[in-house]
């Protein structure tokens, strides 16, 4: 039994590594602030690889294009981080799949504000 978990046990931890990539291209969604849930901004996300690295820039109602660092991708969520660009406030983002496969979550400043963003796959 135990020669059987030595040999099988790093045939499930690959299994459960391995995530799909994302869909390369323009994703779409929108970010809502804490303090104002009735305001929804358009947001874009130019999603591509760089060999096996993820790069992910989202961008702006005006086209402004903000670079994200500390990419991952796992089974259940996207994570990255980026500057504010208005006041480089550094964002913590944690966007969780929502089933459709898009993803839909929050991005926190160190002092605790957020603001949800959803990311919609390219059609």
């Amino acid at each position: 039994m135990f020669r059987l978990l030595l040999l099988l046990g790093p045939l499930a931890l690959a299994a459960c590594a391995a995530t799909p990539p994302l869909p390369e291209g323009r994703w779409t969604g929108a970010l809502t602030p804490e303090r104002h849930p009735e305001l929804k901004t358009p947001v874009a996300y130019d999603v591509r690889y760089e060999g096996d690295r993820l790069v992910v820039a989202i961008v702006g109602p005006g086209g402004q294009e903000v670079p994200t660092r500390d990419v991952r991708l796992t089974p259940a969520a996207l994570v990255f981080a980026f500057d504010e660009p208005e006041e480089g406030v550094p964002l913590h983002c944690v966007l969780d799949r929502d089933g459709d496969g898009g993803f839909a979550g929050r991005c926190t400043a160190p002092d605790g504000q957020w603001a949800r963003f959803t990311m919609r796959p390219p059609e």
